[in-house]
């Protein structure tokens, strides 16, 4: 997939003016939800205010560490690109409950006790290469745009006003902020567009004074700089007891739901983060989700609110053009100033809701858009269809709050309630169910070694009548997988240790068959036709097994995770 639009890709570095400029807007868009959680824990379940002033110092450190190691790539930890980390609202109850129920330390024991599903998730991640697909990130994706639009039109319109004018003015300031953006991303150059977040934040500003809309209640009288008392750390709880249990199983379900989204977040950034993208790679997956792990264990160990990865940004990075990871290494310093500097996080607090909910409105156009090319990475079958479809029907259903309002407990709400949560966990259920369906098929295990390609073949024949295969069919067949094999066994060398499965299932869109082998190699789709096979180049002549295969093979994929090579097609 090429992405033309995309000025600076993850690798390229901007002008340091440019960089520092838009990863302080990417910081104005997550640094309210970033506090958010810990803002509620205060209110709801009286919190004194030392205690209050660490979590939330707590979790924007959290954030800014995490933030800066998703930029990376060292020590197998971070997807490498602009991800940033904060507070996730579908842990929202369930932390109110543990804070009501034992304090702040339960809610930091509840998250270490819990984060493990995420790393165990991690681990074995290549076990769920046909659960957790690109399509299933997609609608996640969809999802979050959605749940997004409420969001947005309620900060756009605010509280209720009695004085007609108030709201006009609140219509007329949100008004400006889309149609800047809009008319910029929509008309405007290569210049323009990349400052375009900017100059919309600037005219929602100007409509903001002239409609009487500025106020700055945060930060009158917030100190310049300030260090909440070290000896406000609320500590852990050792002494758990059965009343307990409910808080586990619902701090599992919500870890559940982060590591679907974030999974969908960074097969999103990947696809919109690269000119020339191809694939996405579960190695960067894993990678980001050990991250995204670690963050979790930190803020459990601050006593303060479970974080997980946003997407509410990335969108940014298709209005300007500029996915460079230093926007996340620059942004992670402006954080960290931010939890030093009282005064700054609240002029940021004191942002005009009309021209915030502007923004989200427009981020959530562009979500769709994501969304829409994520789901369209792969070619649906009638069965992942009807699955993906059900998922977002589901999600839907549960954000709008209206099937059946007293059936769902109060204290599960905001899980069972959450549109991305909900419709996340019916996709990978349905998906689960689909890949363990029995089915008619054949598989075998070989020595990685040229020599085992006639043991192949004789499986392939012993298999040919329960798969019911004619001649045509069986030839393809064989050809494909010769073809394949050759590859796989070809690329890593000779070892004596080393194997290869098959695994052929006869499914509605044809024979799906994958091939894995545990050593990692050049992709099977990444070859060039030669303009004439007179003069091709000996390593292109090295290809034309692969360009026969092209022509039969359908749905071509190769993946790489954790070591292993997986390539899968349908004849």
């Amino acid at each position: 997939m090429k992405r033309d639009s995309l000025k600076f890709e993850v690798n390229e570095s901007p002008p340091l003016l440019t960089t520092a400029s838009l990863a302080f807007m990417h910081v104005l868009l997550v640094f309210d939800a970033i506090i958010f959680i810990p803002n509620v824990l205060g209110k709801t379940a009286g919190i004194d205010p030392q205690t209050l002033a660490f979590i939330t110092f707590g979790s924007i450190i959290v954030s800014a560490v995490f933030t800066y190691l998703q930029s990376r790539t060292r020590l197998g930890l971070g997807a490498g690109f602009v991800l940033f980390t904060g507070s996730y609202s579908a842990f929202l109850l369930c932390s109110v409950d543990a804070v009501k129920m034992g304090g702040l330390p339960l809610l930091g024991t509840m998250t270490l006790m819990t984060v493990p599903v995420v790393f165990l998730y991690t681990f074995f991640i290549r076990f769920f290469r046909h659960i957790i697909t690109p399509a299933v990130g997609g609608v996640v994706i969809l999802l979050i745009a959605v749940s997004m639009v409420p969001i947005g039109l309620g900060l756009w319109a605010g509280e209720p006003a009695a004085d007609f004018s108030i709201t006009l003015g609140r219509v007329g300031i949100g008004g400006v902020t889309v149609l800047v953006l809009t008319v910029l991303m929509l008309f405007g150059s290569t210049s323009l567009r990349l400052w375009s977040p900017l100059i919309g934040m600037a005219g929602g500003y100007c409509a903001a004074y002239f409609a009487g809309e500025l106020n700055f209640v945060h930060s009158a009288n917030a100190a310049w700089f300030g260090l909440p008392s070290l000896s406000s750390w609320p500590g852990l709880e050792l002494n758990l007891q059965v009343v307990h249990l409910p808080l586990v199983l619902a701090f599992s379900m919500a870890m559940v739901a982060s590591m679907i989204e974030s999974t969908g977040n960074i097969m999103l950034v990947q696809q919109i983060s690269t000119r020339d993208f191809r694939r996405v790679s579960y190695d960067q997956v894993q990678s980001g989700l050990y991250c995204d792990g670690a963050s979790k264990i930190a803020a459990g160990l601050f006593g303060t609110a479970v974080p997980s990865l946003y997407c509410d940004n990335l969108p940014l990075i298709e209005m300007t053009g500029v996915a460079s990871r230093r926007i996340g290494a620059i942004g992670a310093l402006f954080l960290l100033v931010l939890a030093f500097m009282p005064k700054v996080s609240g002029i940021i607090l004191d942002m005009p809701g009309p021209v915030v909910g502007g923004f989200l409105i427009v981020i959530a156009a562009l979500l769709f858009h994501a969304g829409v090319g994520l789901v369209s990475l792969t070619k649906l079958s009638n069965q992942h269809g009807l699955i993906l479809g059900l998922s977002l029907v589901v999600g839907l259903v549960a954000g709008g709050k209206s099937f059946f309002p007293g059936l769902v407990p109060s204290t599960m709400s905001p899980l069972l309630q959450n549109s991305v949560a909900m419709g996340g966990f019916t996709a990978f259920l349905l998906s689960t169910l689909a890949y363990l369906a029995p089915k008619r098929g054949v598989e075998g295990t070989f020595r990685a070694d040229l020599s085992q390609l006639g043991e192949m073949q004789r499986l392939l024949a012993a298999g040919r009548s329960k798969l019911k295969l004619t001649d045509d069919d069986f030839n393809v067949l064989s050809l494909c997988c010769e073809e394949v094999f050759c590859h796989m066994t070809g690329e890593g060398g000779a070892d004596s240790e080393r194997s290869l499965s098959l695994r052929i299932s006869k499914t509605e869109e044809g024979l799906f068959t994958e091939m894995v082998c545990g050593h990692k190699m050049d992709d099977i789709n990444n070859f060039a036709v030669p303009e004439s096979f007179f003069m091709a180049t000996p390593e292109e002549l090295n290809h034309l097994g692969l360009m026969l295969f092209a022509q039969y093979a359908r749905n071509v994929k190769h993946l790489e995770i954790s070591g292993y090579s997986y390539i899968s097609f349908v004849v």
